[in-house]
């Protein structure tokens, strides 16, 4: 069958669910295209649908880049005839999105085995209705299917399709950075991640983190530094360090001996150990992500639910800059919390005493099925059904009472990272956050963290093959925030 797979935008960072599903679907035998809403052009996906006659649009969506994806479809609707389902973080979470209209069926969970399955149904004629883990519109009712089992064995799936992705966007082939998952899940319980809401809907249904094998990922990498550029290898494991010893240690040996480029991943300040960091350090390992999420240790705890203490982070970071490994230390800005900016300069102290080599914020979004999201609708702090934004790098969806402490928590996102770096900043932090020069910051924002990200930290290897898609990415943040 003829699958068009259709998502939003990638931000510099694989889709890899996309691809995934992609291979899948060739693996089962069917026809796959794809098209990307940010880089290709309208006329293309035009002329896709009229030469191509997908039989069966598949849209990828986080929670915000539904809202454009939907009204794409339902203008293709009205000039082609196609079947339409909507699979991703929204579709997963807010599962009355089936009744939106033009959308035919939505996938809820995992679809490396029920998505071929569904489309081989459907191409025989039988009753794909009645998959599992799809939700469907079928002769005016809804079949909501239950779950199936999560997939066992991650290493008996197929590496994920990038030819597919690389050959329509042929810039993003060109970067140096390029990332992989070398396992799934994360058995921790952060109110505000979707794993919580994600790990209850697949309770007994099997093991929660999983693994490939360390051979299977190196085997990957080889594959992809054999056709495309390759000099960052980055993790988007939720917690990469997680894995078993035995693990990590079979990785680092094979590694070492056939990749040896610097690579980065994700850890959490409990299993950033002395042996584990320098065994990594050897290997390979550059800078790591580690959750921080706010200083206020109250806060992080009852309202977070992090599960640390700030001490603990502080031990880890020190750990980490003992090995010259670098740090991104990420923060959440704009909490439900009485006292929201006092809150957010607790988080800012703190990671000025961490020393990271950046000081990454986000502003909360409390996205449906999180805990979090019903914290704030308790609090009052989230009312009625909030316009959530493709990107949570601009405004808090939250009511915080008054236009002032909403700028104040706005900007302070955006000055967050310069004033960890260059904390004689920090007596001024309150009064710069609120001045109304949001705009200023924004553009200060994205210059800064573009700056570490792809300058100090990763180091681009070639700035005429790379600057001017980063340029362009730059421009295009900005408009969308």
């Amino acid at each position: 069958m003829r699958v068009l797979l259709i998502f939003k935008d990638s931000v510099a960072v694989e889709r890899m669910a996309v691809i995934q599903m992609s291979a899948a679907l060739k693996k089962a035998g069917h026809e796959v295209k794809l098209w990307i809403a940010s880089v290709n052009k309208l006329e293309d996906l035009h002329e896709i649908m009229r030469e191509y006659k997908p039989k069966l649009l598949g849209y990828s969506a986080m929670t915000g880049e539904h809202i454009p994806l939907v009204a794409l479809n339902n203008k293709l609707r009205k000039e082609y005839d196609f079947y339409t389902v909507f699979g991703g973080p929204h579709a997963t979470f807010c599962k009355d999105f089936i009744e939106e209209e033009g959308v035919d069926a939505i996938c809820i969970g995992e679809g490396d085995i029920v998505f071929p399955e569904f489309c081989d149904k459907m191409e025989a004629g039988e009753d794909y209705w009645n998959t599992s883990t799809f939700y469907v519109k079928y002769e005016g009712k809804i079949i909501r299917n239950p779950l199936a089992k999560l997939v066992p064995e991650l290493e008996e799936l197929d590496f994920p399709d990038r030819q597919l992705l690389y050959d329509l966007d042929p810039d993003m082939a060109k970067m140096g950075t390029k990332y992989f998952m070398a396992a799934r899940g994360c058995p921790y319980k952060c109110s505000y991640c979707f794993n919580v809401k994600y790990n209850e809907n697949y309770k007994n249904k099997g093991k929660i983190v999983r693994c490939r094998t360390p051979l299977q990922v190196i085997e990957e990498i080889e594959w992809v530094r054999e056709r495309y550029c390759l000099d960052h290898v980055s993790f988007l494991d939720d917690l990469f360090i997680l894995k078993p010893r035995d693990w990590l240690v079979e990785f680092a040996q094979i590694y070492k001996e056939r990749i040896n480029l610097p690579w980065s991943c994700t850890v959490r300040a409990n299993s950033v150990k002395n042996d584990t960091i320098a065994m990594l350090k050897d290997c390979g390992l550059a800078w790591v992500w580690m959750g921080v999420e706010c200083g206020d240790e109250k806060v992080a705890n009852t309202v977070l639910a992090r599960g640390l203490s700030n001490r603990e982070i502080i031990l880890a970071a020190r750990v980490l800059e003992a090995h010259g490994v670098g740090l991104i230390a990420q923060n959440l800005i704009g909490l439900p919390v009485d006292d929201p900016v006092g809150s957010d300069l607790k988080t800012l102290d703190l990671n000025i005493q961490l020393r990271p080599s950046l000081g990454w914020s986000s502003i909360l979004y409390p996205y449906p099925g999180s805990p979090i999201e019903g914290l704030a609708r308790r609090t009052g702090h989230l009312v009625g059904e909030p316009a959530y934004m493709e990107t949570n790098k601009r405004t808090s969806m939250l009511e915080f009472g008054s236009d002032t402490k909403r700028r104040k928590i706005e900007n302070l996102h955006k000055l967050f990272g310069v004033i960890v770096r260059f904390p004689w900043l920090r007596p001024y932090a309150e009064f710069l956050a609120s001045l109304p020069l949001t705009p200023l910051y924004r553009f200060i924002w994205y210059a800064w963290y573009g700056y570490v990200l792809k300058i100090k930290l990763t180091r681009i290897k070639s700035y005429r093959r790379e600057l001017p898609y980063f340029f362009g990415l730059f421009v295009r943040m900005l408009r969308k925030s």
